[in-house]
């Protein structure tokens, strides 16, 4: 697990792949992360513990306590931010879906029954 260092906590990365990651992070109180965005990315932000508020640029701030998820989509400007106390939350960190992206080679359909056994 590759862990990380900032000014808002620790980042401890618990698993990636090629369309994603999931990540751990030990936030600060009173710290806020850049403010940016994603070209492909969502982001998926779930509270373990504390209070975490979510800004983007569509003009708000989203307050999340224990339990709650938000997600932010791509190209969407955004930032996480802290409030009074230590806060634990897991980011998920995801590609858009393309239901598009799948290449046929031959059609789905009904078998053909016979009785003889497949060699």
């Amino acid at each position: 697990m590759e862990q990380t260092h900032g000014s808002w906590g620790n980042r401890t990365r618990i698993f990636k792949w090629d369309g994603g990651l999931v990540t751990y992070l030990d936030l600060v109180p009173n710290q806020r992360c850049s403010y940016h965005f994603h070209k492909t990315a969502f982001n998926q932000f779930y509270v373990v513990s504390g209070c975490l508020g979510v800004k983007t640029d569509k003009g708000y701030t989203t307050k999340l306590t224990k339990g709650q998820a938000f997600t932010v989509e791509p190209e969407i400007k955004h930032e996480f931010q802290t409030y009074e106390e230590p806060t634990e939350i897991i980011e998920i960190a995801y590609v858009r879906y393309d239901s598009s992206d799948i290449y046929r080679q031959t059609l789905g359909g009904a078998l053909e029954v016979t009785d003889e056994p497949e060699r």
